[in-house]
């Protein structure tokens, strides 16, 4: 019995001197298959042995956290090799205060200045901001706060009126006392495009940029009259002004008794219907025709005022004052156009 258990003893010793070295070779050749990895994560070294064949692998075996901003030392689909020494730099996380508002948080990649924020910020809101610090190179870090002010610029039009001249021309083409308007005045148009800029929500400046004359004023002409009753002028003048022109049977009459029936001591004597005295350019008219004062222009006569009445002169007949019999005399009898120039 002894012997046996002797036996059994002595076979079971030298099982295990032959399974140790085979359990030491499996163990040490498993570990040669494992790949040794250092990590340096935020100033901290650590040590791995992975089976992962690359740095995405290392990371998704080992459970260590990655963010989208990190940045590594190796692209994630590198190969692993024995003693390979993997750098992450963690993004960095950061504030921005525009014009003096909120806090909003946001990362950033490693590494990155605060013009790269700048932009990124521009392009996602596409807003132009002014950086209040002072070096806009400068590298972000972890709890920065970075203060902006937007920028606004835009273009403003401004139309105003631009005052036309009033021209006063003196004409003898106008009877005396009169005036009329030959033009119309017209105010001008000018636009005034002004660059206004504002930092912040309020105004910072304003530049004219632009000064444009969309038309020019068109002056006013008045023609003031300087033609006195019987002054002849032409009628084709541009300043020339009439209402109506009509064609009339024209006579000339005097004064004196053959004409009048009045001598020079009667106290009517040259004395018109309308009470003026006669002189060169007072004519006679038929008031339901032409009513009295109104202003004329006879041809070959000149200027003159309907200021009298005759008992022949009935209709579209009108009768011009001369100073002597010889000249109305002279004148006889003719056809002749009238210009109305008084609105009847």
């Amino acid at each position: 019995m002894r012997s046996i258990k002797a036996i059994f003893v002595m076979f079971l010793a030298v099982a295990a001197v032959i399974a140790f070295p085979l359990g030491m070779m499996n163990f040490i050749a498993a570990e040669s298959a494992l790949t040794h990895v250092m990590l340096y994560d935020g100033g901290q070294m650590r040590e791995f042995r992975v089976g992962a064949a690359t740095v995405g692998d290392f990371f998704h075996e080992t459970g260590v956290e990655r963010n989208r901003l990190d940045r590594l030392n190796y692209h994630p689909d590198a190969m692993l090799w024995d003693g390979i020494t993997i750098t992450i730099e963690r993004q960095i996380e950061f504030y921005v205060q525009k014009d003096g508002g909120v806090l909003q948080n946001r990362v950033v990649r490693p590494r990155a200045t605060v013009f790269d924020v700048l932009r990124q910020i521009q392009q996602e809101t596409e807003i132009a901001l002014i950086y209040r610090g002072d070096d806009i190179y400068g590298l972000v870090s972890d709890g920065d706060i970075l203060e902006f002010d937007t920028f606004l610029s835009r273009f403003e039009v401004e139309y105003i009126d631009l005052p036309y001249e009033t021209i006063n021309n003196y004409t003898n083409a106008v009877s005396i006392g009169r005036e009329h308007i030959r033009y119309d005045g017209v105010a001008g148009r000018k636009a005034i495009t002004t660059l206004v800029t504002y930092i912040a929500g309020e105004e910072d400046s304003r530049e004219v940029v632009s000064e444009e004359v969309i038309y020019e004023p068109i002056n006013e002409i008045i023609d003031i009259g300087t033609g006195w009753l019987g002054s002849l002028t032409d009628v084709t003048a541009p300043d020339f002004h009439y209402f109506r022109r009509v064609r009339m049977e024209a006579t000339a009459y005097t004064a004196y008794f053959c004409c009048t029936g009045k001598h020079p001591d009667d106290p009517w004597f040259g004395i018109t219907a309308s009470g003026r005295q006669v002189q060169h350019g007072i004519v006679a008219v038929d008031r339901n025709v032409i009513p009295l004062g109104t202003r004329l222009y006879v041809e070959g006569y000149g200027f003159a005022i309907a200021a009298d009445v005759g008992g022949a002169i009935r209709g579209y007949k009108i009768d011009l004052y001369m100073y002597t019999i010889a000249e109305a005399l002279q004148f006889g009898r003719r056809n002749i156009y009238v210009w109305i120039l008084d609105e009847i």
